[in-house]
């Protein structure tokens, strides 16, 4: 019987750590966060669901986009295997944005924590796909790529560093007027890819360097993006803890 409580706690212990961890990780190669959502009261965010279709490619539902600025809504990679990007080497970052329903502003970022080693804000009109095809050096060494799909108007503090970024300054970022936080729109995202050109020109036979974020021409910390999901992974462990002692002061006693 002893023996049964102990498989028991490690089974426990198992499921309590893969459901903890899914919960912050989300499935398989893409993360994502969504402001207002079960779990999450940012009521200024994106509200929404999340489909990661494959390694390279995601479809994030907004049912509305919010006025809370672009890490409203999050789709991410981070970590060792996923991104692994050092200062002053040269890098390939290519995909296909679209969204369905409304011209939208989103952006790129590739970074760790605060130091941005790239970023990119792209403009999608409405129903067109848009190819993102940019190569670049990094100005630091960074771990992550955050895409920030949420609804920016051009007026977040906590963004600054970003709006630098953006041809045209501050003044050239917004979804529109504030109504437009009520709106809905579908962003997908396909064919993604981030290497060194070599190895960008080997996966996609479309590579003719420089950058050229374009249309398609087949169109038919929370706040910040810079929260870490390792806390979660860290809650589950602790978790797990617990129950391993719960079981053994029952066999004590």
């Amino acid at each position: 019987m002893k023996v049964l409580k102990r498989i028991a706690a490690v089974v426990a212990t198992v499921a309590l750590t893969a459901g903890m961890s899914a919960s912050c990780f989300a499935a398989g190669t893409w993360g994502h966060y969504i402001g207002f959502s079960e779990g999450n009261v940012w009521y200024e965010a994106s509200e929404g669901s999340f489909k990661e279709n494959s390694a390279t490619g995601w479809t994030a539902n907004m049912d509305t986009i919010g006025w809370g600025g672009v890490w409203g809504y999050q789709v991410f990679q981070e970590g060792k295997g996923k991104v692994d990007i050092k200062k002053g080497e040269q890098y390939t970052l290519k995909c296909t944005l679209k969204s369905t329903k409304m011209d939208k502003w989103v952006v790129i970022k590739i970074a760790t924590k605060e130091n941005i080693a790239f970023a990119k804000w792209v403009k999608l009109p409405k129903n067109q796909a848009v190819t993102v095809d940019e190569t670049f050096t990094a100005k630091c060494d960074a771990n992550s790529i955050y895409f920030g799909l949420g609804g920016d108007f051009g007026d977040r503090d906590d963004e600054k560093d970003l709006y630098t970024w953006a041809e045209g300054g501050k003044s050239a970022i917004s979804d529109g007027d504030g109504d437009m936080a009520a709106k809905a729109t579908v962003i997908t995202c396909t064919d993604y890819s981030l290497a060194a050109p070599a190895a960008a020109s080997d996966n996609q036979q479309n590579n003719n360097g420089g950058n050229t974020t374009q249309p398609a021409t087949n169109t038919t910390t929370v706040a910040t993006g810079d929260f870490g999901p390792y806390a979660c992974a860290v809650a589950a462990i602790a978790a797990a803890a617990v129950i391993v002692v719960f079981s053994r002061k029952r066999k004590e006693a």
